[in-house]
């Protein structure tokens, strides 16, 4: 499998699969395809265009911090809406 590197913008929305972090675990939701919005502060995930939990980290989300220019990034997610 290609890991292909989507970078993002605070604001956008992106359909992804959470990953096995111990919140999404928790949620229920490892393993699922689920949109999530990328916030200044977390990510707040959505099930059927609906909020389905408060924020949660960038990291737990599967979200990424550039160590260089600190903008959010991730693999293999398609963007929903900006």
């Amino acid at each position: 499998m290609e890991w292909d590197r989507i970078d993002l913008e605070i604001g956008d929305r992106v359909q992804m699969t959470m990953p096995w972090s111990e919140v999404c675990m928790h949620l229920r939701v490892a393993e699922k395809t689920l949109e999530a919005k990328v916030l200044e502060r977390g990510t707040p995930l959505f099930k059927d265009g609906r909020e389905f939990s408060a924020p949660i980290t960038w990291g737990e989300a599967g979200i990424y911090t550039d160590s260089t220019t600190n903008k959010p990034y991730t693999y293999n997610v398609e963007k929903v809406a900006a």
